[in-house]
């Protein structure tokens, strides 16, 4: 496909104007929980420096990238990959390592990660690039797999985002969901509550109205390919591994 951008800063093309107020809060929330990570740790995401905080989650989520990236190595080459909520890009990235004959996007609203993304992945078949996911109609039917790691709880709206998914995928393209939480309705107030007061404990509790909890009835046109084990046996045995599920949708 052919990208024109808006304009292009540092690296990463604009498709859409920017949105500065979600990112100021967004990256400064982000800092206070010690996300926000220098060049050379995230150049080796999903691994981790011994020290970071957050390390014993990054293994986690490392075994969900082998996962797809498993899955990844069993299709067809050549293949047009959009990696949505890329943030920093170090996932991106991974994506792009399985054959170099696939052409992979990175999209995000975050222009200070996606500047870090291009200092450090920004080349061969890789593209940075600032969107709103709504409202690139030159994204229609351009896609084999459109991914979703650990972004899905950033959207308002998920059927709407679905939808307009749908739009881009070429005729038997793929959605994947991975690393992102769905919860029953009974669950929804508990999780709900949750949230405000870990943003409000944080500092930051206007991030409330910025993340969002979807219910699982949402994603019944989705195939489930992993789902975590909550059994006691499981937990007894200390067997970790991603406590969300990892979602398909394949176009007709």
């Amino acid at each position: 496909m052919i990208i024109n951008p808006l304009y292009t800063r540092n690296g990463v093309g604009y498709l859409t104007e920017e949105k500065e107020k979600f990112e100021s809060d967004y990256i400064r929330a982000r800092e206070k929980e010690n996300r926000i990570l220098i060049d050379k740790e995230v150049s080796i995401l999903p691994k981790t420096f011994a020290e970071n905080p957050n390390k014993k989650e990054w293994e986690l989520r490392g075994k969900s990238t082998k996962r797809f990236l498993k899955y990844l190595g069993n299709k067809n080459r050549g293949l047009s990959i959009l990696d949505i909520g890329c943030g920093n890009g170090w996932f991106t990235n991974q994506l792009s390592s399985v054959f170099k004959e696939n052409k992979v996007i990175g999209l995000d609203v975050n222009s200070e990660e996606l500047e870090q993304a291009v200092r450090l992945f920004g080349k061969g078949k890789i593209s940075y690039l600032y969107g709103d996911i709504f409202k690139l109609k030159s994204f229609e039917e351009q896609f084999d797999i459109i991914t979703l790691n650990a972004s899905v709880q950033y959207f308002l709206d998920f059927q709407k985002l679905f939808s307009i998914l749908k739009l881009y995928l070429k005729s038997k393209g793929e959605i994947h969901i991975i690393d992102s939480p769905f919860y029953k309705k009974e669950e929804l107030s508990k999780a709900k509550f949750r949230t405000e007061k870990y943003y409000k404990n944080l500092g930051f509790p206007q991030m409330t109205l910025n993340y969002f909890h979807h219910e699982i009835t949402k994603v019944k046109d989705f195939e489930i390919l992993y789902m975590p084990n909550r059994s006691i046996f499981h937990r007894i045995l200390k067997r970790n591994d991603s406590p969300f599920p990892w979602l398909r949708f394949v176009k007709k």
